[in-house]
């Protein structure tokens, strides 16, 4: 094994933990509102725009991992 990690997969750990943390954010707001609280609206579309970004960069991220995979396949035809 390499003594350098592999930088996808930081990448993909770091974009899972921030995806993870705004879903506890959501899961937070989500709480304070049930409890009877008036939690700021934007506040909500802040932490949705969040996670929207996340996973679209997640999405991105696998994204560059298939096109190498796919032009592999192809050629070993």
């Amino acid at each position: 094994m390499s003594a350098q990690p592999n930088p996808f997969l930081q990448n993909l750990r770091q974009l899972n933990s921030r995806f993870d943390s705004t879903a506890q954010e959501l899961a937070d707001f989500n709480r304070r509102q049930a409890d009877g609280e008036h939690p700021d609206p934007a506040e909500f579309m802040d932490l949705l725009s969040k996670q929207s970004v996340t996973r679209t960069a997640m999405a991105a991220q696998f994204g560059l991992t298939q096109k190498p995979l796919k032009t592999v396949l192809n050629e070993t035809r």
